[in-house]
């Protein structure tokens, strides 16, 4: 598992792109510098190593931004500011985000041609999105909701 896959950030996939690229920069034992700043009084040798560190992981981040959105972070070289501003830039509407999540769930629908293995993982990620913005969903509520927006298209199936 030498290749390491992170979606480019879009605008529109924060919370997948957010979990994936955690994730890689965990596996490259860089994740420590986007969650805090640089310790004070530090070795020599210890601040050349988190400036390294700091180095690769703004660079991975900003690897992974679309053109769009690498031009609003080109300027930041610290991996914690730069991974505080991408966060509070996409999601920083707390209030509206958790509406339009809740509301995105509550009606959730099969779309036609749609797999039942993509619908319930898209039922997943729409239940992780509204647990990130701090709405708890239920395992029961998944399964309600899920069940729900199949009623459509079972509807279509009752007369056999």
């Amino acid at each position: 598992m030498d290749r390491i896959s992170v979606p480019e950030l879009t605008g529109t996939n924060y919370f997948i792109w957010s979990l994936k690229m955690q994730a890689a920069l965990s596996l490259k034992r860089l994740d420590s510098v986007t969650t805090q700043m640089k310790p004070e009084g530090l070795s020599e040798k210890d601040a050349s190593e988190w400036e390294q560190k700091n180095s690769d992981a703004v660079a991975y981040i900003k690897l992974s931004l679309s053109d769009k959105q690498a031009l609003q972070f080109v300027a930041e070289n610290n991996a914690k500011i730069l991974w505080d501003k991408i966060k509070s830039t996409f999601t920083g509407q707390t209030g509206d985000r958790k509406i339009y999540a809740g509301n995105e769930f509550k009606s959730l629908q099969i779309n036609s041609n749609e797999l039942a293995n993509d619908y319930i993982a898209r039922a997943r990620g729409i239940a992780t999105k509204c647990h990130s913005l701090g709405l708890d969903v239920s395992p029961r509520e998944l399964v309600y909701y899920t069940v729900r927006g199949l009623k459509g298209n079972l509807l279509k199936y009752e007369t056999f």
